[in-house]
């Protein structure tokens, strides 16, 4: 809370209040206004390299939603196979992993716009390729894979660059809000680019969906170019951490040490095993809801539809004082979203669960992000940060095979409420056994501006008034 500053001691009797003065009124907290709702765009406002980095990776993850639409017909047009769909999307998942390693091992290591700058080059590359194999009269399905290979570990390192690099192009306090705007283009980038993505190949076929995702990619770049130089940030404290040449393995030595981020990986390792069934969809359509495909279209929707509508109006999760304690509840509210689809036996109470459930995990990534950037130095984000992105790679193909084998041992509701039992279970034993996860913080505006008070202007005014814009 912030103090006024005292021009007497207390036991001054000036300092005393008057015994027949006013007294002073209570203070009052600011109303809520709508505007304190809506998903906070101060990061895109007062730094100018933080909105050429999320303009890229918008344009980024449209080109990549579109291609993924047209790579997939591609692949079955030629071969008649969902095995050889299988294949490529597979040789995405497993490159874009490796990707996300190596990047997260190289963004601590090396300039980070410039390996940005290189990763984009060589997905604008590989979008190029497979343009020109999608114009030929006998397209090659090895180099279909190939070129797929390439720009799943130019996405994997870009990717894990871009996370790394996002907190030090913001103030600590706009950290949430930073993570608002991420999940909001993330999750508006896998509703609307696939559905552009068929538009495009409908009106001309794959190569002009491939050529479009080439152009776009470059531009990325051009974008990129607007940032300031981002060297990697040597170590300060002579610990292990800078004497190991930059080993891999640090980040997990330094989840261990540090039970906040340790905590938040376990958890968010979870999270994403047992998260919505997906793959159990068909099945409870076709024995419990009465079939058909609109139903099926519903369920699908429904988690990105809650995930889009509190990405929207992410303010009050951005401001909340307690953010620890917010995300367990979170991580709680997903569990028991999923126990009640599980229980479900009306499409619309299904619907309503998977909707609560897309919303608590948004809550939940939100925080997560800016929690574990916070507690991260900086000459290790970039390795950190590859963790959680590799958690998100596996976890959800794992996740599939998880319920799938759940479900035979039961059947498909049962997999749900086990897998939602297993999310509340794990929310609640980190509240109760990681109470620095509980009473973790992070930065606030009101802080900033009264750490600055206190230091006194320099030159340019203090806390609020300060220029923010970056580079």
């Amino acid at each position: 809370m912030r103090r006024a500053p005292r021009s007497a001691s207390p036991s001054s009797p000036s300092a005393r209040p008057s015994p027949t003065g006013p007294r002073s009124s209570p203070p009052q907290e600011r109303p809520v206004r709508v505007r304190d709702l809506l998903v906070d765009v101060e990061p895109l406002r007062t730094s100018r390299d933080f909105r050429a980095i999320f303009v890229a990776r918008v344009v980024s993850l449209f080109g990549l939603g579109m291609a993924t639409v047209a790579l997939s017909a591609q692949v079955y047009d030629l071969t008649e196979s969902t095995f050889s769909v299988a294949v490529a999307s597979m040789v995405m998942s497993v490159t874009v992993l490796l990707g996300s390693l190596w990047g997260g091992w190289m963004a601590d290591r090396t300039d980070r716009r410039r390996l940005i700058l290189r990763a984009r080059a060589a997905a604008a590359a590989a979008f190029a390729g497979l343009a020109v194999n999608a114009f030929l009269a006998d397209p090659s399905l090895w180099g279909i894979y190939g070129c797929v290979a390439l720009d799943g570990l130019a996405t994997g390192v870009s990717v894990t660059a871009l996370m790394a690099v996002a907190p030090t192009l913001v103030r600590p306090d706009q950290l949430p809000a930073a993570g608002a705007l991420i999940s909001l283009t993330g999750e508006i980038g896998s509703i609307c680019a696939p559905l552009l993505g068929g538009v495009l190949l409908a009106a001309g076929g794959p190569g002009p969906v491939f050529t479009f995702t080439a152009v776009t990619t470059a531009v990325t770049a051009l974008l990129i170019l607007r940032v300031r130089p981002l060297p990697p940030v040597a170590d300060e404290d002579g610990d292990e951490d800078g004497e190991d040449g930059g080993s891999p393995l640090v980040a997990f030595r330094f989840a261990l040490r540090n039970r906040v981020v340790g905590a938040l990986l376990g958890l968010g390792g979870i999270t994403v095993l047992f998260n919505l069934p997906v793959v159990l969809f068909p099945a409870l359509v076709a024995t419990r809801f009465g079939g058909g495909d609109v139903i099926l279209g519903l369920l699908y929707t429904a988690p990105a539809v809650g995930a889009v509508l509190v990405s929207a109006t992410s303010g009050w999760v951005t401001r909340h004082g307690r953010p620890g304690r917010l995300l367990l509840t979170a991580a709680l509210t997903g569990g028991l979203a999923t126990i009640g689809f599980g229980l479900s036996h009306s499409v619309w109470t299904a619907v309503l669960m998977l909707a609560v459930g897309g919303a608590a995990g948004t809550v939940y990534e939100i925080l997560e992000y800016a929690l574990v950037q916070h507690h991260t130095p900086d000459r290790l984000r970039g390795r950190v940060v590859s963790v959680v992105t590799a958690q998100g790679t596996t976890g959800n193909v794992l996740g599939d095979v998880e319920v799938a084998l759940v479900a035979r041992w039961f059947n498909p509701a049962g997999a749900a409420v086990v897998n939602g039992a297993v999310c509340a279970v794990a929310a609640v034993l980190a509240a109760v056994l990681v109470p620095g996860l509980r009473r973790a913080t992070l930065p606030r505006d009101e802080d900033e501006a009264e750490a600055d008070a206190v230091e006194g202007p320099s030159g340019t005014g203090s806390g609020r008034d300060a220029p923010t814009v970056v580079g």
